[in-house]
C-alpha cells in the first residue's frame, strides 16, 4: 500500500514537472512570439505612421515651393502690367529694348522663371525678358492658352509642356489676360516656367527613391515630375484613380492605386491644389516600400537582438533630427511666408493707391479742358470790356480766384496721380532745408520751435525743387496742426541706404542710396488705421474747413514719380515722423530751363499758328488767346485734319497742338510726322496732364515746349515769345 501510494505520488510529481517543463517551454516560444507579435505590431503601425508623417511633410514642404513659385510668377506678371500699362502694342514695340532690359532685369534673379512675354490682340510677340530682338514671325494665336484668354474663358492659365517656338526650350507658362481700359481683350502676359525648375525642388524634398512626386494640371496633365517621365502619354485618363479622387475631394485628399499610370508601381499618394489655380502638388510612396521597411526592421531585431535595438534607438535619434531638422526648414518657410504676405498686403495697398491716382488723373485732365474754356472766357471779356465798373471788376477777380484754386486743386490730383511734370536737379538738401526756416517759421507761428538737424557729408539728391519746398512745407503745416497747443518741429537730413530686405518689405521700393528728409513732431501721432489711409487724396483727419486732405497725398505722389520713398512712423500722444527717401545724384541733372515771363506779342506780329484740340471750347480759346498774341490761325480738331492742314498751308511755322488727340495719333506722333515734312516748324504742347508722350521717368523730354492747362493769354505769349518768334 505504502508502495502503491509512494508510486501514485511521483507520478503525480513527475507529471507536475513535466507540465512546468512544457509550459516553460511553450514560454520560452510564446512568450518571445507574443513578445514579437506584440512588438511586430507595435512596428507595423509605427512604420505606417513614419511613412504617413514623412509623405504629409513632403506635401507641405512642395505644397509652399510651389505655391511660392506661383505667387512669384503672379507678382510677374503684375509688375509686368505695371511697366506697360500706359503703353500702346506701337509703343511697347517702338521702346522694345527699354522695355527689354526692364524685364530682363525683373526676372534675372528668379531661377523660375525661363523668360517673359507680352502678346498683342492677335498672339505676336511685342517684347519679352531673355529674347531682343524678337524674331517677327512667330505667332501664339493657335496656342490653347492664348485661345483660352481671347475668347475670355479664363483670365488666368497655366499650360501643358511644350516647345518653345522661339528658344526651343521644354517649357509650360502661366499667363494672364491684358485688358483695354474698357475691359476689351488685349493680349496676354506670359511666364515661361522650366519644368526643370520643379524637378530640382522634388528631387531636394524626395526623401528616398521609392518617392514620386507631380505637378499635375486638374485636366491630369503632368507639369513636371521626379524621378523625370520620359513618356509620350503625359495625361490622365478621366477613369484615372488621381482623375476620380479630385472629383470626389477638390481641395485635396489621399487615394491608392494598384498600378501607377507612368511606372506602373502600387503607390499611396496624397496630394492638395494650389490656391486660385486648377494645379495639384501629389506626393506617392510605393507600398510596398513600407512592407519592405517593417520586415527590414522586423527582420534586425530577429538577426541582432539588443544590438539592433540600439541600432534602432540610433536611426530613431538621426530620424529625430531629421524631422527636427525638416521643422525648422518648415518654420523658416512660416516666416517666409509671412513675409510674403506682409509683402503682398504693401503691394494691394500700392496699387489700391495707383488705381486711385489713375481716377484723380482723369478727373483731373477733364476738369483742366473745363477750366481752360472757363478761364479763357473769362479772361477774354476782361480784355473786350475797355472800362469795366468796379462791380464788374470785383466779380471778374472772384471768377479768376476761383479759376485759380481750381487750377491749384487739380495740380495736387496730378501730383498724387504722378503725372505733373518735373524739372530734376542735383540739389543740397542742407541748403535747402535752410533757406526754407524762415518761411516755416512765419507759416507756422511762434508757437512751435523748429529744430534743424543737418548732417555733414550730405550726398546731392535728385529732386524739383520747387515741389520738394512745396512737400516739406506741407508736412510742417500737418505737424502743426497736430500740435495745437505747440510744440517742437525737427527737420533732419542724412544719408541712407535701403537694402534688399527693407525693399522686399515695402512696395515700389528699389534698394540704393537715398538722401533723407526727416520731419518730425511732439503731436497727437496716429493710430494704425490711421497711416494706412493717410496717404489717399481727400482722406482728412481735420474738420470740414480745414483742409483738402490732399497734402500728404501729394507729397507721397511727388516722391514716388521721382523714385523715391516716404514711410510715416508715429504712435499716439507720441508724436509723428515722416521721412522722405530722395534718390542720391551720382551726376549733375540739369532742370529745364524756366522761360521768364514776357508781354503779349503785338497784333500782327506773332506766328502763323496751327491750332489742334478736340475740345471745341478749349479749341476756340486756344484759338483766341493766338489771335490776342498777333498770330494767324488755323485749326483742327485731329491729327489726320492737321497733316491735311499743314499739306495746304506752307507759311504755317508753330504748331500748337494737345497731346491726347483722338483718331490713334496723340500729339507727339502729329508732330514727328510734322517735323519729318516740315523741319523748321516748331512746336507748342498743351494738355491738361503729363502723359507719356512728352514726359519719361516724371522729367519732361529735352527740347520740349510745354504750356499746361488751364492757361492765360499771357503765358502763352510768354512762350511764343520764349520760342524766338
Amino acid at each position: 500500500m505504502r508502495r502503491l501510494l509512494k508510486l501514485q505520488t511521483w507520478t503525480l510529481r513527475g507529471t507536475t514537472a513535466a507540465d512546468a517543463s512544457f509550459v516553460l517551454l511553450a514560454a520560452t516560444v510564446l512568450v518571445p512570439l507574443v513578445l514579437f507579435a506584440g512588438a511586430s505590431w507595435m512596428a507595423y503601425g509605427e512604420t505606417q505612421r513614419q511613412y504617413e508623417e514623412r509623405v504629409s511633410r513632403t506635401l507641405d514642404l512642395l505644397y509652399v515651393g510651389a505655391r511660392a513659385t506661383f505667387e512669384t510668377q503672379q507678382l510677374v506678371v503684375s509688375n509686368v502690367l505695371g511697366l506697360i500699362d500706359d503703353f500702346s502694342d506701337g509703343e511697347i514695340r517702338q521702346n522694345e529694348a527699354r522695355l527689354h532690359e526692364q524685364l530682363q532685369h525683373l526676372v534675372r534673379r528668379l531661377p523660375q522663371v525661363e523668360d517673359v512675354f507680352v502678346l498683342d490682340r492677335n498672339g505676336l510677340p511685342l517684347v519679352a525678358a531673355n529674347v531682343y530682338p524678337l524674331p517677327a514671325n512667330v505667332s501664339a494665336a493657335d496656342r490653347p492658352y492664348f485661345i483660352a484668354h481671347r475668347d475670355g474663358r479664363e483670365a488666368r492659365y497655366v499650360s501643358e509642356t511644350f516647345r518653345s517656338r522661339i528658344k526651343g526650350s521644354e517649357i509650360f507658362q502661366y499667363s494672364e489676360r491684358r485688358l483695354r481700359p474698357d475691359g476689351g481683350f488685349d493680349g496676354v502676359v506670359l511666364v515661361a516656367i522650366p519644368p526643370a525648375y520643379f524637378g530640382k525642388l522634388f528631387e531636394q524634398a524626395a526623401e528616398a527613391d521609392h518617392y514620386t512626386t507631380s505637378l499635375i494640371r486638374a485636366d491630369g496633365e503632368l507639369l513636371a515630375r521626379f524621378p523625370a517621365y520620359t513618356g509620350s502619354v503625359t495625361r490622365l485618363e478621366a477613369s484615372s484613380s488621381f482623375m476620380r479622387a479630385i472629383a470626389a475631394s477638390p481641395d485635396g485628399g489621399r487615394y491608392s492605386t494598384p498600378s501607377g499610370a507612368f511606372d506602373g508601381i502600387a503607390r499611396t499618394v496624397v496630394y492638395r491644389k494650389l490656391p486660385d489655380l486648377p494645379v495639384y502638388v501629389a506626393v506617392g510612396v510605393a507600398r510596398d516600400a513600407m512592407l519592405q521597411a517593417w520586415l527590414h526592421r522586423m527582420g534586425s531585431h530577429l538577426l541582432f537582438g539588443l544590438p539592433a535595438t540600439l541600432a534602432l534607438f540610433a536611426l530613431a535619434l538621426l530620424a529625430s533630427r531629421r524631422a527636427a531638422r525638416q521643422g525648422e526648414t518648415l518654420e523658416r518657410l512660416r516666416e517666409e511666408q509671412i513675409k510674403r504676405t506682409a509683402a503682398e498686403e504693401s503691394l494691394r495697398q500700392s496699387q489700391k493707391m495707383t488705381a486711385v491716382g489713375q481716377l484723380t488723373a482723369g478727373i483731373a485732365h477733364d476738369f483742366n479742358n473745363l477750366l481752360t474754356g472757363i478761364g479763357g472766357a473769362i479772361e477774354m471779356i476782361g480784355r473786350r470790356v475797355p472800362e469795366p465798373t468796379p462791380e464788374v471788376v470785383r466779380f471778374l477777380e472772384l471768377a479768376r480766384t476761383g479759376v485759380a484754386r481750381a487750377a491749384t486743386l487739380t495740380q495736387r490730383m496730378l501730383a498724387f496721380s504722378r503725372q505733373q511734370p518735373l524739372q530734376i536737379e542735383a540739389i543740397d538738401a542742407n541748403r535747402l532745408v535752410t533757406g526754407m526756416s524762415e518761411l516755416l517759421r512765419r507759416t507756422l507761428g511762434e508757437t512751435v520751435q523748429i529744430e534743424t538737424v543737418l548732417s555733414g557729408g550730405l550726398w546731392r539728391a535728385k529732386a524739383d525743387p520747387t515741389q520738394l519746398e512745396a512737400a516739406v512745407l506741407n508736412l510742417a503745416i500737418n505737424a502743426r496742426d497736430a500740435m495745437p497747443g505747440g510744440g517742437t518741429l525737427t527737420i533732419e537730413t542724412a544719408n541712407a541706404h535701403l537694402d534688399d530686405a527693407y525693399a522686399a518689405a515695402n512696395a515700389e521700393v528699389t534698394p540704393g542710396q537715398f538722401v533723407m528728409i526727416a520731419v518730425s513732431d511732439t503731436g497727437t501721432g496716429m493710430d494704425q488705421q490711421t497711416i494706412a489711409r493717410a496717404f489717399e487724396p481727400f482722406f482728412t483727419t481735420k474738420e470740414r474747413g480745414q483742409g483738402t486732405g490732399l497734402g500728404l497725398s501729394m507729397t507721397f505722389g511727388y516722391v514716388k514719380q521721382i523714385g523715391g520713398h516716404l514711410k510715416i512712423y508715429s504712435e499716439l500722444g507720441h508724436g509723428t515722423t515722416v521721412k522722405l527717401y530722395l534718390p542720391r545724384a551720382h551726376m549733375e541733372v540739369r532742370a529745364l530751363p524756366e522761360l521768364a515771363p514776357a508781354a503779349s506779342v503785338a497784333s500782327g506780329t506773332g506766328p502763323i499758328t496751327l491750332v489742334v484740340e478736340d475740345d471745341p471750347v478749349v479749341r476756340d480759346f486756344a484759338v483766341a488767346a493766338c489771335r490776342e498774341c498777333g498770330c494767324s490761325v488755323y485749326e483742327a480738331g485731329d491729327g489726320e485734319q492737321a497733316l491735311r492742314i499743314l499739306e495746304q498751308h506752307g507759311d504755317i511755322q508753330l504748331l500748337f497742338t494737345d497731346v491726347g488727340l483722338p483718331g490713334g495719333m496723340n500729339g507727339r506722333q502729329l508732330a514727328g510726322l510734322a517735323t519729318t515734312r516740315r523741319p523748321d516748324l516748331k512746336v507748342l504742347y498743351m494738355t491738361g496732364y503729363t502723359a507719356n508722350a512728352i514726359v519719361h521717368h516724371g522729367v519732361i523730354d529735352a527740347g520740349v515746349n510745354f504750356l499746361g492747362k488751364p492757361f492765360s493769354v499771357s503765358a502763352l505769349a510768354a512762350k511764343i515769345k520764349g520760342m524766338g518768334f
